[in-house]
Formats: structure tokens, C-alpha cells, sequence
């Protein structure tokens, strides 16, 4: 008897198992290796409804894989087989923040069948975590993971349709808020009232050349070059989770391959970084042997990587005490890019020395060679500020 055709089935009777079985033909993959498709029932009659089920699904172009297997075994398996294989997403903290998406939808829905999945489904998972105070941003976040994920699971033939894609966001779903940034004068006023105190280093550095919050304390002193006047961004300290699901801090390589830069120092900055570095001194002799010796440039008071909620809290109460209310330390950032652009630097250089890659379309069609270093920051930050910058 000859192999048979695609769409064609067998129906036999496993006596160990005490179950009904029915096979079917699939065309081949894209290798042309042969496919098949196993059904089982408790009964003859059973296994052949099954059968004949596939075989109407195979003829109207729909999924024959297993859609029987629930959402929640499906992310796992996306988390460590196919994930990991995608060069974008090779960060830790990356990983991290899939992870942490990928958490809410298992919650939510982890136990329904891949195959039983609607958009309704989905639509109800984010409706929740809206409605538990979660922000716009990451209910977003969650759903575009969850996009992601599906369409994986288009590809093997599981499921017919991306019902996540098909979701909408809900109207509950709080804006996030609005960015700010410093004006000139706030930034001033800022600078002198944190002149004598540890962080003025820090806020100067991410004041004026927007290095995100994770790239300050990941800042090393092997990377800064105050005789040549450049730093080079080479490291950030992220959060992460160990085996056991508990958070800790690491240091490791930027966000993204275009984070990594060197930027020339505007004049305030070697100053303020030339105080901070006696300074550093003094608070490492003061630590003695509690002193970790990481080469940070921006450490705590014994050497470790500063937490992100310690900056957070340190950054405010200095930001309370200039009378601006409380900032964070990811609004230094946006008021760098903010200053620089009021100061007519065009936006791909602002880019540049933001470590940016949202705007690589622009980029990649106006964009005009630049030197190895980038400088773009570092005139206009002497026009706004001059000398100012560390102790006075």
C-alpha cells in the first residue's frame, strides 16, 4: 500500500493504552520533512469526530497543531526557548521586564487553551489591570508581549489568529504622566543648592549629558577621561531577578548596542567631576574596610551600586529643598534633551548623545557622518551654565 495523501487519515486501536487513534497526513514542512497529526478518544466514534474535525480545519486553511495546550505552558516555553534567541532582547533587565509581562498574563490567563483564547480574553486581563491602578504605559507593555508571543505561535501552527493583536486597550487605562523638564534657570537653581552635597556630581552629569539613571550608576572612573575631556558609556547597573524570584542589583552592558558612546565633556562637568572624585576619596578612606572597590564613579557611601529608589529619594529631597518639588532622576534626562534642543542642537545629534535609537529612521536617512566622539552637548551646556558645576 502506498504512503497516503495529504488530508487523508488512519484510525486504529492501541490495546496497551485501551485508546483510539487516528493519524493524519500534513503537507510537509518547509524542510519537506513528512508531518502528521495525532488525535486520540476513548471510543471508535470519538476519535474519528476528531479526525474528521482536523481534516475540515486542514481543508479550510486553519491551524492543526495543538491547540489544546494552555497559555501559561506556552509563555513558558516561549521565555526559555525562543526569547533568549532574539538578538534584541539579550539585556538582562530586557528580559526582565518580559518576564515581569509575561507574570501578569500567566495570572490572568495562563490557564486557558491557546485554542479557546479570544480577544474578549484579553481585552478582560488588561481591563483588570487597569483597573488595579496599573499604568497605560505597562498594561501596553503587557499587551505587546503578549502580541509578540502569539505570533510565535502562528508560525507552528497553533493557533489561527494573533488574538492579542486583535485586543483593544481599555479606556480605564490611565495616561501615564506628562514629561517635564528643567528650564534653564531651574537647572541653576538646582545646581547651586546641590553644590556641597554628595550627588552634584551625578545630577551635573545627568543634567548635562542625559545619561539614563541605570547608566550614572553604572558610570566607571576607567571611562572617564578628565584630562581628555570624554566619557565613555560602557556599563549600566540594572535590576534583575535571581532563581528564586528575588530582585538584585547588576552591573552589566548598556541598554542597547547605540547606548554604548563616548561624549566630550562640557567644561562644568570635568569641574564637577574633578570635586566628586575628592571627595570619593575622602568617603573611601572614612569606610575602611566596608569599602567595595567596583570602580563606580557614583556609588554609595561604601562603594556599592546605589539602589534606584536611594536615588530616587536622594534626588527629590534635594529637588524639595531648591524649591522645585520632587523630580526624578529620569527627568534630568529629559531636561538634557529639552535644553539641548532650545539651544538648537538638531534632534539626531540630541539623539546621539542621548544613546537614543527611537529615532533610527530619521537617523538613517538625514543623518551626516559625525566624529568618533560626540560633542554635541558639550557647547551648549557651557553657553547655559559656564563654569558651574561642584563646589564654589
Amino acid at each position: 500500500m502506498g504512503r497516503r495523501g495529504h488530508g487523508e487519515g488512519a484510525l486504529f486501536y492501541e490495546e496497551d493504552r485501551d485508546r483510539w487513534v487516528a493519524l493524519l497526513e500534513l503537507p510537509p514542512d518547509g524542510s519537506g520533512r513528512r508531518r502528521r497529526r495525532k488525535v486520540t478518544g476513548r471510543t471508535k466514534t470519538e476519535a474519528r469526530r476528531k479526525l474528521r474535525q482536523l481534516q475540515r480545519r486542514l481543508e479550510d486553511g486553519l491551524p492543526t497543531g495543538d491547540g489544546s495546550m494552555t497559555l501559561g505552558d506556552f509563555l513558558e516555553r516561549w521565555l526559555a526557548d525562543v526569547l533568549p534567541a532574539r538578538s534584541q532582547v539579550q539585556a538582562k533587565s530586557t528580559v526582565t521586564n518580559y518576564r515581569w509581562a509575561v507574570g501578569h498574563a500567566i495570572r490572568g490567563l495562563g490557564r486557558r487553551r491557546l485554542g479557546e483564547l479570544t480577544p474578549e480574553n484579553v481585552e478582560a486581563l488588561l481591563r483588570h489591570l487597569a483597573d488595579q491602578g496599573m499604568a497605560r504605559n505597562s498594561v501596553m507593555r503587557v499587551r505587546s508581549v503578549l502580541v509578540m508571543a502569539l505570533k510565535h505561535a502562528q508560525r507552528p501552527d497553533i493557533v489561527a489568529r494573533n488574538v492579542a493583536e486583535l485586543s483593544e486597550m481599555p479606556t480605564s487605562a490611565r495616561d501615564p504622566r506628562s514629561g517635564r523638564s528643567l528650564t534653564p534657570e531651574q537647572a541653576r537653581q538646582l545646581l547651586d543648592v546641590a553644590a556641597h552635597d554628595r550627588l552634584v556630581g551625578l545630577i551635573t552629569v545627568g543634567l548635562m549629558l542625559g545619561l539614563r539613571p541605570g547608566e550614572l550608576c553604572g558610570l566607571r572612573w576607567e571611562d572617564v577621561d578628565l584630562d581628555a575631556g570624554v566619557l565613555s558609556v560602557n556599563q549600566s547597573r540594572k535590576r534583575t531577578t535571581d532563581n528564586n524570584g528575588r530582585e538584585a542589583l547588576v552591573l552589566g552592558a548598556p541598554k542597547t548596542r547605540k547606548s554604548r558612546r563616548a561624549l566630550v565633556l562640557p567644561r562644568p562637568v570635568v569641574e564637577a567631576l574633578r570635586q566628586h572624585e575628592r571627595r570619593q576619596r575622602d568617603e573611601r578612606q572614612n569606610a575602611g574596610e566596608r569599602w567595595q572597590d567596583l570602580d563606580l564613579v557614583f556609588p554609595t557611601s561604601v562603594g556599592t551600586p546605589m539602589s534606584p529608589s536611594n536615588l530616587r529619594r536622594d534626588l527629590a529631597r534635594i529637588t524639595v529643598a531648591a524649591g522645585l518639588g520632587r523630580w526624578s532622576p529620569n527627568e534630568l534626562r529629559h531636561s538634557a534633551a529639552s535644553l539641548l534642543s532650545a539651544s538648537g542642537v538638531p534632534l539626531e545629534q540630541i539623539a546621539d548623545v542621548l544613546g537614543h535609537t527611537d529615532t533610527r529612521m530619521l537617523l538613517k536617512h538625514y543623518r551626516h557622518p559625525i566624529s568618533r566622539t560626540i560633542d554635541a552637548a558639550a557647547a551648549p551646556m557651557e553657553r547655559l551654565f559656564g563654569e558651574q558645576g561642584g563646589e564654589r
